[in-house]
């Protein structure tokens, strides 16, 4: 049985680039960006590409076809479109694209031919690989040159995968300065499998105290600060046989429980590499001894759902002696010592990632858990529960 699909952020890139990479075991997210970037390139005219419940992949198409200089339109399903799309419209458009919002906010993303200025320079203040990818991706289509100022590193699979087709793109200091009228070279991507969905696996190893290796995980350092809370928390986490391959890190992760669980206190700078896997850090947070504090998580409202909110509501549901403060941007959490055995109905959202952690606090209490709908978890981990009931069950 393979045990994780590979990396979806990497896989997407791989797509709207053109890239060939292995196509087995990936998820419906994958498989929309890839259909979607099939599509665009078989139109000269006008098109219109369902990107189902792909956020990443509207984004990151987005700035390709903006600075592409052809008509499109892109559509999502129910949950995508909701999620706000300005934060890009807004960079392109000051660039010299033509985008127009729903409600100035949500998809459909009409974007009309329009030529890029030769020259950009963004401040990315908001911490979101999603907007410093779909800008990259903007300039090599758009064959301009662009500066990104990031304040505080976030994901660089782009940067990454850039460099390993021989682009022109530097980091000097916070600046990443790229210069998309160099042509890449088209290569085999090696996808390591993919880590947000090893950390549920993780995280079943420390709340079940088993050990399953998970092999060729993806462990780009922008991606993995939930380990070093994990650790932090108390738990053994081991990386072995680390190599990089197409320019990313991968490793096998052995990981386990040594002792009880301490809570722990994320904040600042340590938010953007570990944003997906705040809600499994939650979880963990109710087995934990003592509060656990997560602030400066804003962009966690949104995502596939409010994913505080839902979060939050949920979890009180599913223990109603918890302690649980609720800030905009984050939350505070203090488990309770009283312990039932209800069956506990959750509201997922359509939220991929609240059905995944909720299975793993049934894992850990032994309670019963239902969902209004699973199907949102072939988005990114198609094979999520024959994997959690022949490993932990």
């Amino acid at each position: 049985m393979n045990l994780l699909p590979k990396d979806k952020s990497i896989a997407q890139r791989c797509a709207v680039l053109g890239l060939d990479f292995d196509q087995n075991d990936i998820g419906e997210d994958v498989k929309s960006t890839i259909g979607a970037v099939k599509k665009f390139k078989s139109f000269n005219a006008s098109a219109t590409l369902d990107l189902g419940n792909s956020g990443t992949g509207i984004r990151l198409l987005s700035g390709y076809i903006a600075g592409s200089g052809k008509d499109c339109m892109l559509v999502g399903d129910e949950s995508l479109s909701k999620r706000p799309m300005n934060r890009i419209a807004k960079p392109l458009n000051d660039w010299g694209a033509k985008i127009s919002l729903f409600d100035d906010q949500f998809p459909p993303i009409k974007i009309k031919a329009a030529e890029l200025k030769p020259e950009y320079f963004y401040d990315l203040k908001i911490p979101s690989a999603q907007i410093k990818s779909c800008l990259l991706l903007a300039a090599l289509a758009s064959k301009t040159k662009i500066t990104i100022s990031e304040n505080t590193p976030s994901r660089d699979h782009t940067e990454r995968m850039l460099e390993e087709c021989e682009a022109d793109i530097k980091r000097e200091g916070k600046h990443i300065i790229f210069d998309g009228r160099k042509e890449i070279i088209h290569k085999f991507i090696d996808v390591p499998k993919d880590f947000s969905s090893a950390a549920y696996l993780i995280a079943a190893n420390i709340i079940t105290n088993k050990t399953i290796q998970l092999d060729n995980v993806g462990v780009n350092p922008t991606r993995t600060a939930f380990l070093d809370v994990l650790s932090e928390m108390g738990a053994s986490i081991v990386l072995e046989n680390t190599e990089i391959k197409s320019n990313e890190p991968r490793a096998t992760i052995r990981s386990s429980a040594t002792h009880e669980l301490n809570g722990v206190t994320i904040e600042g700078r340590k938010i953007p590499n570990l944003i997906d896997e705040i809600p499994l850090i939650a979880i963990l947070a109710m087995f934990a001894k003592g509060k656990t504090v997560v602030r400066d998580a804003k962009e966690l409202r949104y995502k596939e759902s409010d994913r505080i909110s839902l979060l939050l509501s949920n979890m009180k549901k599913f223990d109603p002696n918890i302690g649980i403060i609720e800030y905009d941007d984050g939350f505070e959490i203090m488990p309770s010592t009283k312990k039932d055995t209800n069956t506990v109905n959750i509201m997922t959202g359509g939220d991929h990632r609240i059905i995944m952690s909720f299975v793993i606090a049934s894992l850990g209490s032994g309670k019963k858990v239902t969902f209004d709908e699973t199907s949102s978890v072939e988005t990114s981990f198609p094979n999520f529960f024959e994997v959690i009931s022949k490993w932990y069950q």
